[in-house]
């Protein structure tokens, strides 16, 4: 085992989450008996971790939060975490599989143990302290979020929902600004919205305007 693997387990005690790319290193490296094969048992971590992922075995493992337990989270552009289905990182996985999108996949704790006990793997070091201090009293995505973005996520409360994760949509379609609703028009883009993204049902006129509305003059205000 590498000899700095306990240490870095020591940091991650405390946490709820780690993102793919931490869990596979740290949790690889503490298998890894032998050093020679430490980077082939990482990569067969990171695939093992992604097929379950996106055959959704990692969608009913998560805590408890707004009537679920996805396992997942997403980190968006704007370094606030979303709920996510396995199956909508298919095409990122397939795109992208390097660390800039590992890196962007929180992976819960709770989805990591069950995850271990499937595949009867050795518990994270770091998860199975009798003393555990991980979810205190602080929800997971505001844990997530203070972490991933620092000073930066203020007001995660007001962040974190539906909001980021049409902006992802707009970024991907619209990047220089949404349409007005002449060129656009807003039951369509309601529509394709959640046809890329189930999850954002339901949407209401209200949520999509003001989505639109802040996307748009973030924009601006960029430009400017």
């Amino acid at each position: 085992m590498n000899a700095e693997g306990p240490r870095v387990s020591m940091l991650f005690r405390t946490r709820p989450w780690l993102t793919l790319a931490q869990l596979a290193r740290d949790w690889g490296g503490e298998l890894a008996k032998d050093e020679r094969v430490r980077q082939d048992l990482i990569q067969d971590l990171v695939h093992m971790l992604m097929e379950d992922i996106v055959n959704g075995r990692l969608d009913v493992s998560g805590p408890l939060r707004e009537g679920r337990r996805l396992g997942l989270r997403w980190i968006t552009l704007e370094n606030q975490p979303i709920f996510i289905e396995g199956r909508q990182l298919l095409d990122r996985f397939n795109n992208d599989p390097t660390a800039g999108t590992l890196n962007r996949v929180v992976v819960m704790k709770e989805a990591v143990l069950d995850f271990a006990r499937r595949h009867q793997l050795p518990l994270p070091s770091w998860w199975t302290d009798q003393l555990d201090l991980a979810a205190k009293s602080v929800p997971a995505s505001e844990a997530i979020a203070a972490d991933v973005a620092g000073p930066v996520a203020k007001d995660v409360s007001q962040s974190v929902g539906k909001q980021p994760r049409i902006w992802e949509y707009f970024k991907e379609h619209y990047p220089k600004a949404v349409p007005e609703p002449a060129l656009c028009p807003r039951k369509i883009l309601k529509n394709d919205l959640l046809k890329w993204d189930p999850l954002l049902a339901p949407l209401v006129e209200d949520t999509l305007k003001k989505a639109i509305d802040k996307y748009n003059a973030r924009l601006s205000d960029q430009r400017t």
